[in-house]
């Protein structure tokens, strides 16, 4: 005979039961009473883990060096600003959301919106995800096989805990694998979200089109912004304009990259000793590289 007592169980309602048995023989000989403790979880729910826009500030993500930089232009999708990232430099190519406890989801979603400027073939990035211990890559968009120049994307990045370990420490990560600065991709309305139970949907990229007209405009006059005169330069000096900065370090080169001139510069740049022939002025405003083509004559 079982005479089941205490708490009743009701698995709808998310809580810690305690259930007794007390057990005895056809004769009345009972046994030691049991006690058991019933733990109820409830059901995760589908939450949006993160949002960012990049209107004021980095959102929580963080910025992972030289080549990764908040920019107010044409480029963001949405408002005016997105994180850019360049170049293939590791981590400081990179920008990164991390310490996020996943452990009550069976699955991530990552959303985003994304331009790409000036890749060359094959050129890529990749999404990145941490698990706890170790940085992985789920997914790479590379230029002239699924992303091409001057467009915007939105994709979507779907990452299940049955491939890969939720942890309460994860993380993600957008990183730039290109060749140089000119290289750039623009990251922008982020959205994760956690789901309690698989949703069955695989990853997908919804080719959004190239800028407008005003877009290009804008672009325009922001690459006008840096100017260099006269150009031709007959003179010894040649007049720099920089955007935001009056200093700068700048280097001169040849067509086949050899610096012939370097320093530091406040708006003029002594080329009385360059022969003539054609350069690249390279200057260094504090957060990029800028360069022109000039011809010295």
């Amino acid at each position: 005979n079982i005479v089941i007592a205490g708490d009743v169980v009701d698995t709808s309602i998310a809580g810690t039961y305690v259930v007794t048995y007390n057990v005895s023989d056809a004769a009345g000989n009972a046994a030691t009473l049991v006690s058991r403790t019933v733990n109820v979880n409830s059901v995760p729910t589908d939450v949006v883990i993160h949002q960012g826009f990049f209107e004021t500030g980095l959102d929580g993500w963080i910025d992972g060096g030289s080549d990764c930089a908040r920019r107010s232009d044409s480029r963001s999708y949405e408002g005016n600003f997105s994180i850019r990232i360049r170049d293939n430099s590791g981590t400081a190519s990179s920008m990164t959301y991390s310490n996020v406890d996943l452990t009550s989801f069976a699955e991530v979603q990552v959303d985003f919106y994304f331009y790409v400027f000036s890749f060359e073939n094959t050129e890529d990035f990749w999404l990145r995800f941490f698990d706890g211990s170790s940085w992985i890559t789920v997914e790479t968009w590379a230029r002239t096989i699924e992303i091409n120049n001057n467009t915007f994307y939105n994709a979507t990045v779907v990452i299940p805990a049955s491939v890969y370990n939720f942890a309460s420490n994860s993380g993600f990560r957008f990183q730039c694998d290109a060749s140089g600065n000119a290289d750039q991709i623009f990251i922008d309305q982020v959205t994760i979200t956690g789901f309690g139970s698989a949703t069955g949907s695989g990853n997908s990229l919804v080719n959004l089109g190239g800028t407008t007209k005003t877009e290009i405009n804008k672009q325009v006059e922001e690459e006008e912004e840096f100017i260099v005169y006269p150009n031709p330069v007959r003179g010894n000096f040649i007049n720099v304009s920089v955007p935001g900065t009056s200093n700068f370090d700048y280097k001169i080169m040849n067509m086949i990259g050899q610096i012939v001139a370097e320093g530091k510069s406040t708006g003029k740049v002594n080329v009385d000793r360059i022969e003539s022939g054609v350069y690249m002025l390279q200057v260094f405003d504090g957060d990029e590289l800028l360069t022109k083509r000039f011809i010295k004559e």
